[in-house]
C-alpha cells in the first residue's frame, strides 16, 4: 500500500465575539496523531472565523485528520454543547495538496492551521488555514448536554461553579468583551443565533475595480461573513473569474496609476445588514459584480452591487482611500 502523505499542522478554536464559548474537552484525530483541548484553553471569542493561540507539539509530520469530536461550554447560553464528527478526509487531503500561492515568498505553501468554530445553538464549522488564506471544511451540528460539577474532571470543574458563565458574561472584571463589542450588544442587542447560517450562504460574483485613467489593480484581500479568506495576487487579478463565494465584509485593492504611485481602497467593514440584502434581492439567478468606482487620484470611492438586471449602490460601508 502506498503510505500515506503526512503535513504539519495545528488547531486552535474560534468563537463570536459577543458568544463566548468555553472550551471544556476536545480532540483533532488522525490515525497517527491527536491534538487536543481542555480546560486550559480558557474562553475564547476571538470572533467568527479568527484564528486564537495554538500550542505547540513535539510531532512534525501528521497524517490528514478525520474526526472531530468537541465539547465547550456557551456562556451566554449557559448550555453545553458536544459531538462528535466524521470529517471529509478526501476533501481536505485533495486542498492541502492543491496549496495555494504564498505571494509573500512567491512559491506554493500549503495550510497549516485548522479553525474550529463554536457558534450559538451547536453550530460548529471547521476551517482550514494558513498566512492569506482560509476556507471552509466541514460544518457540523453539536447538541445539548448535561455535565454535573460531580462528573466534571477536575481542572474543569470552575465551569461548574454558581453563576460562573453569567460572572464571565457580565462582569467587567473579566473583560471577556471589547468596548466595540458591548457597544454593539447595548445598540442592537446579540445577533440571532440563525444568522451563522445566513453567513454561508453563496453567490456566483467576482469583484469589478473601475480605476482612473491607466490605473492597475494589483492584488486583493477578501474577508468573508462565513469566516474565509482569499488573497487575489497577480494570477487572480488578471483571471478574475466569478466564483461562488460568500458575501464580503472586509475588502482592500491596490492599485497603482501610470506613474506608478501605489495607493489602497479599504473597506471595513460593509455594513452587514445593507450587503446580505443587496445580495439577497439581487439573488443567485445572474452572476453578480461587486463594483468599485475609484476617484482620480483615489480621493474616494463608491461601490455598487450589479447584475444584468439591477444595480444597488452600498451607501453604508466604512471606506477608507490612502
Amino acid at each position: 500500500m502506498e503510505k500515506e502523505k503526512k503535513y504539519h499542522w495545528l488547531a486552535t478554536v474560534s468563537a463570536p465575539k459577543e458568544y463566548p464559548a468555553e472550551v471544556y474537552l476536545g480532540n483533532l484525530i488522525a490515525d497517527d496523531f491527536s491534538y487536543g483541548f481542555d480546560a486550559i484553553w480558557g474562553t475564547q471569542n476571538t470572533g467568527w472565523g479568527n484564528q486564537g493561540g495554538t500550542m505547540s507539539v513535539s510531532t512534525e509530520q501528521m497524517e490528514i485528520p478525520h474526526t472531530l469530536e468537541f465539547t465547550w461550554l456557551s456562556l451566554v447560553e449557559k448550555k453545553f454543547y458536544t459531538g462528535k464528527w466524521k470529517l471529509d478526509k478526501e476533501k481536505i487531503t485533495a486542498l492541502f495538496e492543491e496549496g495555494f500561492m504564498d505571494y509573500d515568498t512567491n512559491k506554493r505553501a500549503t495550510y497549516d492551521t485548522f479553525i474550529i468554530g463554536l457558534a450559538p445553538k451547536g453550530r460548529v464549522v471547521l476551517w482550514a488555514s494558513a498566512a492569506g488564506i482560509k476556507k471552509e471544511v466541514g460544518v457540523f451540528q453539536a447538541h445539548d448536554t448535561i455535565i454535573t460539577k460531580e462528573k466534571a474532571y477536575e481542572n474543569a470543574r470552575y465551569m461548574l461553579e454558581k453563576d460562573y458563565a453569567e460572572d464571565i458574561v457580565n462582569d467587567p472584571i473579566y473583560k471577556t468583551f471589547k468596548p466595540e463589542t458591548l457597544e454593539k450588544i447595548a445598540k442592537y442587542g446579540r445577533s440571532n443565533p440563525a444568522v451563522y447560517d445566513l453567513y454561508r450562504e453563496r453567490y456566483n460574483w467576482k469583484p469589478v475595480i473601475l480605476l482612473p485613467e491607466e490605473g492597475v489593480w494589483k492584488s486583493s484581500t477578501i474577508n468573508f461573513l462565513n469566516g474565509e479568506l482569499e488573497i487575489l495576487g497577480v494570477n487572480e487579478v488578471l483571471k478574475n473569474d466569478f466564483q461562488s463565494r460568500a458575501i464580503p465584509f472586509y475588502f482592500v485593492a491596490f492599485w497603482k496609476n501610470k506613474t506608478t504611485d501605489s495607493y489602497g481602497v479599504w473597506v471595513d467593514p460593509f455594513d452587514e445588514q445593507e450587503i446580505l440584502n443587496a445580495f439577497k434581492k439581487l439573488g443567485n439567478k445572474e452572476d453578480i459584480e461587486l463594483i468599485f468606482k475609484v476617484a482620480l487620484n483615489n480621493e474616494s470611492c463608491r461601490i455598487f452591487v450589479k447584475n444584468k438586471i439591477e444595480e444597488i449602490e452600498l451607501k453604508k460601508a466604512v471606506i477608507t482611500c490612502e
